[in-house]
């Protein structure tokens, strides 16, 4: 289903990325069986550890948020800007909904997520534009599950389909696991996870 496409990200500007317990971002393509126009990818934050969390992807006055096309975004007419609108039942039912455009944390669908979009305004996003924001965010509370990464390290972030080159730029806030206190080795304490103008670039 799945065909695993590591890319080569460049941090333009992150600060405590030794602490910061982000890898890269990995995309893999879906196979979509043509039943949609262009090629459709899924984005994942890479972390390091299992329990690793992602809270928010965000844009900023200092570092904006923004993923844009060659090519329109594909966007079904049933489809949703965020996960959490799709409903379960229409994804399986209804023809190329799977591969509609629109971003999360963690989850595919509605299904016991939590996401919130924040300031955020879709409407270029919704029409197959780009996907932009200087004060906003999409996110879920720290505490939900759908936050931390799994067994293999990943959260997905986005599904993007388009039939051109994709790039842009995003910055990602969460906090590691619990880990040891250096100065109390039996206080268990996250560390703040910051990282910003985290590139990215797909080629067709």
């Amino acid at each position: 289903m799945f065909k695993h496409i590591t890319f080569c990200i460049a941090l333009l500007s992150c600060a405590y990325i030794a602490d910061a317990q982000f890898v890269e971002l990995v995309v893999e393509e879906v196979d979509n069986m043509g039943q949609v126009p262009g090629k459709t990818y899924r984005i994942y934050a890479q972390m390091e550890a299992e329990g690793d969390v992602v809270d928010a992807i965000f844009g900023d006055g200092e570092d904006y948020l923004e993923v844009k096309s060659t090519a329109p975004f594909f966007q079904h007419e049933r489809g949703a800007n965020s996960a959490n609108e799709l409903q379960r039942s229409e994804v399986q039912s209804v023809a190329g909904l799977k591969y509609d455009s629109w971003v999360t944390i963690g989850y595919e669908d509605n299904y016991m997520n939590a996401l919130t979009a924040f300031l955020m305004d879709f409407s270029e996003f919704e029409q197959g534009g780009r996907l932009y924001t200087n004060n906003g965010a999409w996110f879920v509370t720290p505490d939900m599950r759908q936050a931390a990464a799994g067994p293999d390290g990943k959260l997905l972030l986005m599904q993007l389909t388009t039939e051109g080159d994709i790039t842009g730029r995003i910055n990602l806030h969460g906090r590691t696991r619990p880990l040891p206190s250096k100065d109390d080795p039996m206080n268990m304490v996250p560390k703040l996870i910051d990282i910003r103008n985290i590139a990215i670039d797909i080629k067709q």
